[in-house]
């Protein structure tokens, strides 16, 4: 009897274990269950290509340093050659500053002669040697990033200024193959096309301005976008993209990489969008053919202008500060200039003391009478 008893009190003692072992375990898995695992962000390759932008670089790179976005999530992909100015001392000194930040830089800054590729005319002049490089590096690029197996590749020309910092998780968010954001500049250009004529020319038509300006708000179907373009790399569709003409089947466009690229989505049913849902930035406006740099340098400056009609002025960090330049300050030959400003509008006095730096305008500041203070306010 005593040994029945003996094994009854062992079995409960062994039941008591297996149903204590398995509310353990179930306590474990709930509770892990509910354990939230923070993501990384995707991987990113942003690649640009410079030539002659040593007046761009400091506002640039200072903007591109300042996304807010994990820069160990980034790889920077970057080509320079056949530069006039200080554009590769620019661009060693700020790599040399920020290459532990990033994941990867594959950077080659050719020191090329100042003589340039054998057909061009000019600097500003797009001969068809000069696409034809264009196209080989783009096309490096994007094998480049598939080779790095980045989730993005992000094209960046290097007079585009993106202002809003959350530029690049915004456009992200968008979920398209391709992607860009709407850029701003001192007139109609801009960096997207509405139209596109049988002959592979622009075409102006009459969704432009609205989605230029922003009174049509959102993500727009468009036939092209250049110099800020988002690639999701990780849709097999990517796959088909290309800059190379010979790439696509049939292809009769001519060798223009942002028209090739373009042509390489449409074969492949691959929508190009735009997106002008927030102020994203600004582009400049291209070079005439026939033009010399310093025309560039105006264009530089009606930009700056034109980003202060609505934001603070284009940054620059203190590294490359010092290759930032301003008109020396007259009076444009008159005996004096006046800034006359209400003392309660210090945005409106900051913003001409900013525009008047940009154009080498020295004026002297005076308050002016504001009449919401009474007369007697006025006359003391």
């Amino acid at each position: 009897m005593a040994v029945v008893q003996n094994s009854r009190c062992c079995s409960l003692i062994f039941l008591n274990f297996v149903i204590v072992t398995l509310l353990l375990f179930v306590s474990i898995d709930a509770e892990s269950s509910s354990i939230v695992y923070e993501k990384k962000q995707p991987s990113v390759v942003i690649a640009f290509l410079v030539r002659n932008k040593a007046h761009t670089l400091p506002y640039f790179l200072t903007l591109l340093e300042r996304l807010d976005y994990p820069k160990e999530r980034i790889s920077l992909w970057i080509r320079s050659d056949h530069n006039e100015d200080k554009t590769l001392e620019i661009l060693k000194k700020w790599l040399s500053s920020v290459e532990s930040d990033y994941h990867s830089i594959n950077a080659e800054l050719l020191s090329s002669p100042p003589k340039r590729l054998k057909d061009e005319m000019g600097p500003a002049h797009w001969s068809a040697s000069r696409f034809m490089h264009v196209i080989q590096l783009r096309e490096e690029a994007l094998m480049s990033a598939r080779q790095l197996w980045a989730e993005y590749l992000w094209f960046l020309d290097a007079d585009v200024f993106i202002t809003n910092h959350q530029t690049l998780q915004l456009l992200m968010e968008k979920d398209r193959l391709v992607v860009a954001p709407a850029l701003k500049s001192d007139g109609l250009y801009s960096n997207f096309w509405c139209g596109m004529t049988d002959n592979f020319y622009y075409q102006r038509t009459d969704d432009y301005k609205p989605i230029l300006s922003r009174e049509r708000v959102g993500c727009f179907h468009v036939p092209m976008v250049h110099s800020s373009v988002l690639m999701d790399l990780r849709m097999t569709a990517s796959d088909n993209l290309t800059y190379v003409g010979s790439n696509i089947p049939d292809y009769e466009g001519p060798h223009d990489d942002i028209i090739t690229f373009a042509l390489a989505a449409n074969k492949s049913d691959i929508p190009l969008y735009v997106c002008n849902d927030h102020v994203y930035g600004f582009v400049m406006v291209p070079l005439e053919q026939t033009d010399e740099l310093k025309q560039d340098f105006i264009q530089l400056t009606n930009l700056k202008l034109e980003v202060l009609v609505e934001n603070s002025p284009l940054p620059v960090s203190g590294l490359l500060s010092g290759y930032v330049s301003y008109p020396e300050p007259d009076m444009m030959a008159f005996d004096v200039v006046f800034t006359i400003n209400l003392r309660r509008r210090p945005e409106r006095r900051r913003r001409m003391v900013d525009c008047f730096r940009e154009l080498g305008v020295r004026s002297v500041v005076v308050d002016a009478v504001d009449g919401r203070l009474g007369a007697a306010a006025i006359q003391s």
